[in-house]
């Protein structure tokens, strides 16, 4: 069996159960069920399970146990990390092109710049290692790239953009840098120092990768129609209704308020109002008559 059938086999059993627990027998049926809709080969014994579920661990860190009274396997997880929902949003996407023929005419696919995701396997390394990592990085306000040496702690995505988040040892601070303005990427063999933040807790109230502001509350508010749109795509995960009537919806944040969040609500147009706080409000006038200054002359 090819290695591809492998990890695919493997993320069918989490999202199956990270929906619901099952027992060996709804996981083989399920399976079944996607190897006629893909023309893999899915089938599996119990023994051959038993091994998956070590390979999920090892591979995904996600725990299977058996749960006795209940007769069914479960995942062991207090919190299902979010972001397994994107590997399963990638595979379930590259099995609908698998098993399509002239995906071309069926699907069209949003061109993108490169993003820097040749990096990717380096920087994990280094970060499992605690290596440091040198490189050149070309920032959009300088017209020569810059030498960087840093400890990398986390990669994340933004905006449909990876970056680094690390720590700066000539800076002394925690700086990030998007994956797709790296080049000559060197993974030595020196190793950090310990750091002791929460990167977790970090970006926790941040929309995108900016944190400069401090996190507050945001209200906003929008037609009904256009909550709508709002609720089903939250523009954070603190989004909560504050207050609904028949004609506006009131939506409440904890966000850092910076410029990357300002740009998202500026998406909105004019179906979008910020409430709260003031200071965030007049920022919002203001750039809004700075615009009108562009087209009114």
């Amino acid at each position: 069996m090819a290695k591809r059938e492998y990890i695919q086999r493997h993320l069918l059993i989490i999202k199956k159960l990270k929906n619901r627990p099952s027992s060996f027998e709804d996981l083989h049926a399920y399976l079944l069920q996607q190897q006629e809709l893909t023309n893999e080969n899915y089938d599996i014994s119990q023994r051959t399970f038993q091994r998956d579920v070590k390979d999920i661990y090892t591979i995904f860190g996600i725990e299977i146990k058996f749960n006795k009274s209940e007769g069914k396997y479960e995942i062991i997880e207090e919190d299902f990390d979010k972001e397994y929902d994107r590997i399963f949003e990638s595979f379930e996407t590259l099995s609908a092109i698998n098993i399509s023929n002239h995906i071309g005419k069926k699907m069209i696919l949003e061109r993108k710049a490169d993003k820097g995701t040749e990096h990717l396997h380096g920087l994990l390394y280094a970060i499992d290692n605690s290596f440091l990592v040198s490189f050149q990085h070309q920032s959009y306000w300088k017209e020569n790239p810059t030498n960087r040496t840093v400890q990398p702690l986390l990669i994340k995505e933004a905006q449909h953009r990876w970056y680094l988040v690390c720590w700066d040892v000539e800076k002394g601070e925690i700086r990030n840098f998007g994956l797709d303005r790296i080049s000559n990427l060197d993974i030595t063999q020196k190793k950090g120092k310990k750091i002791e933040i929460d990167l977790s807790e970090y970006y926790h109230h941040a929309v995108g990768i900016e944190t400069y502001e401090k996190a507050e509350k945001v209200v906003l508010v929008c037609t009904s129609f256009q909550a709508q749109y709002l609720k089903s795509l939250p523009i954070h995960p603190s989004q909560k209704i504050q207050k609904e009537t028949k004609d506006k919806c009131y939506f409440e944040l904890f966000v850092h308020p910076t410029n990357e969040f300002i740009m998202e609500i500026f998406k909105y147009n004019n179906t979008l109002e910020v409430k709260e706080p003031k200071w965030l409000r007049a920022e919002m006038t203001n750039r809004v008559q700075d615009m009108m200054k562009c087209y009114i002359k």
